[in-house]
């Protein structure tokens, strides 16, 4: 009876059987579970709140805001435990408006930024970003022999450069910046760390904020953090949260989307109870695909015998080697992505993230027949029904490291009640 309503259908309907069928290696995308589904469908979307946690008040805000505001308390404690902040803001819409917002606060035009280059993996949105809003940004000096800044090249130009800001947002990293050899006593630095929040909350990574004083921590929730696309602000510097705080909202934002934050707060939640198991099988086996892939003749960057401390593995190859890569990805539904940048030797290579199988749990034997699907598709001539025959041998994608049904039974009630 309605044409678009039957369209709407067809699409639903392609979109699951292609993700149903893939092989999820995207090192940018992730699941979220049902727990962390729910306050999404809930009413909280069409509700406003004012201010943060720590500014609320009810003059100028809206009648009924004072029930949402324990949602905020709550985010401000789980980020104490999970990230060791004093400040948590939750606020922000994405990781890169969590950027803008603290552009926007903290930066003014003509001041002196530095930037993780997309050379050398940096967010390629951030040069933009800064730029118009009228800094100078200059590119941070780079040790590609180690995947790591150049620290003495770089606490050299803070200094000489009068550098304000260094934004560090890294989209390709295998191994952690050594971020404690910045010197920050001059100089504010911004981690975007939207790629590695999971893996900082379950300490399996250095946390910056206990590293610098000067510091904040920032990024998407939907990469290793399994959240919704949010965004997120921390921080232990008072003074940098007090120029933050009365900026974000309402004086850039309005609707803050409550059913987001919400959400993130579920996941804060789940984060505190599987996050650790979660994190370390995302780095296991990354480190057993990648041994698999150099078994069969792949150039895998790594040190030793540690082919990744993140969720990522990087496999370096000539252009033309990369194109029929992907080319086959597409074809299969082998969710990888290439990369054309110096920080892979040559110039060129895959980047593949382990993310979101580890959220499935799959066991060593799935690990070994994706390296054996991702040896095929490298071929110019491969046989296509030998790699579906092994996706199809892949076991069911159910979301682990989360709560059970029964756990949550009484908040389930509320929402179907809404």
């Amino acid at each position: 009876m309605y044409k678009e309503i039957n369209h709407l259908e067809t699409l639903f309907r392609s979109f699951k059987d292609f993700h149903k069928k893939s092989v999820p290696l995207c090192a940018a995308e992730n699941v979220i579970s049902e727990f962390v589904k729910s306050p999404l469908a809930a009413d909280f979307q069409e509700r406003y709140i004012m201010g943060s946690a720590y500014d609320y008040t009810m003059d100028d805000n809206f009648i009924g805001s004072e029930y949402l505001l324990p949602f905020y308390k709550m985010i401000d404690e789980l980020g104490r435990e999970l990230f060791d902040a004093k400040y948590t803001d939750a606020r922000t819409l994405t990781g890169m408006n969590a950027a803008n917002m603290l552009a926007s606060a903290l930066m003014r035009p003509g001041d002196n930024v530095m930037i993780l280059g997309k050379q050398w993996g940096g967010h390629a949105s951030m040069r933009p970003t800064f730029e118009r809003l009228g800094a100078n940004v200059f590119d941070a000096p780079y040790d590609l022999d180690n995947y790591d800044f150049d620290y003495e090249e770089l606490n050299k130009q803070i200094k000489e450069k009068n550098i304000k800001f260094l934004n560090i947002a890294p989209s390709d990293l295998v191994f952690p910046h050594n971020f404690e050899k910045i010197d920050d006593s001059n100089c504010v630095v911004l981690f975007d760390y939207s790629q590695l929040l999971g893996l900082i909350a379950a300490g399996l990574l250095e946390n910056p904020l206990n590293k610098l004083k000067n510091s904040i921590l920032y990024g998407g929730t939907h990469k290793t953090m399994p959240g919704p696309a949010h965004g997120i602000i921390m921080t232990n510097n008072d003074e940098l949260y007090e120029k933050i705080d009365k900026e974000i909202n309402p004086k850039y934002l309005r609707n803050i989307q409550t059913h987001q934050v919400i959400s993130l707060l579920f996941t804060m939640i789940e984060m505190k109870y599987f996050g650790k198991e979660y994190q370390s099988n995302t780095v296991k086996i990354g480190n057993l695909l990648g041994a698999e892939l150099h078994k069969r003749g792949f150039n895998v960057v790594h040190n030793n015998d540690v082919y990744t401390q993140t969720h990522q593995i990087f496999l370096e190859m000539p252009e033309t080697d990369m194109k029929i890569m992907f080319n086959n990805a597409i074809k299969e539904g082998v969710t990888l992505n290439t990369k054309k940048k110096p920080l892979f030797h040559g110039g060129f290579g895959i980047r593949l993230g382990l993310q979101e199988i580890s959220r499935y749990d799959w066991n060593k034997d799935a690990i070994i027949t994706i390296a054996d699907i991702l040896l095929e598709i490298s071929k110019k001539d491969y046989d296509s029904c030998k790699v579906r025959q092994m996706i199809n041998s892949l076991p069911e994608k159910k979301i682990r490291y989360t709560f059970n049904a029964e756990d949550w039974d009484n908040i389930k009630k509320h929402y179907n009640n809404t």
